[in-house]
């Protein structure tokens, strides 16, 4: 990851050094957009790689969670929910397939998810 990081900042480095040697009074120069935006792109990417990353490292850790489960004879499972994103644990009766909690609940995952619709829609429409 190191080295994707260092070669997206030494193309930033080239782009700049080259809206750098435009001539004076050229646009892109005056306003520092292009750099604004190779900034802004770099960004976008590594938080892009970051939530990659954590989701990832999520999933993992709830595969790791079963496995001890299942070695202490629980009937807890942890997953991974899109939705939310983030871990989701459902609590089963022991030795069958009746749910007796799930953490957070699916009323609770449809709200969150529904949230997400309106502050999106919101954003949109003030745009």
């Amino acid at each position: 990851m190191n080295m994707a990081v260092n070669d997206i900042k030494g193309a930033q480095s080239q782009l700049v050094d080259m809206v750098k040697a435009m001539p004076s009074g050229t646009s892109a120069q005056k306003s520092g957009s292009v750099q604004d935006l190779i900034q802004d792109s770099i960004n976008k990417e590594q938080a892009k790689k970051s939530k990659e990353h954590l989701k990832e490292e999520l999933v993992e850790l709830s595969k790791k969670l079963n496995d001890e489960m299942k070695r202490v004879g629980t009937s807890i499972n942890f997953a991974y929910n899109d939705d939310i994103p983030g871990l989701t644990v459902t609590v089963k009766e022991y030795g069958g397939d009746k749910v007796i909690r799930e953490i957070p609940s699916k009323e609770a995952i449809e709200l969150m998810k529904r949230m997400r619709e309106v502050v999106g829609i919101i954003f949109n429409q003030q745009g």
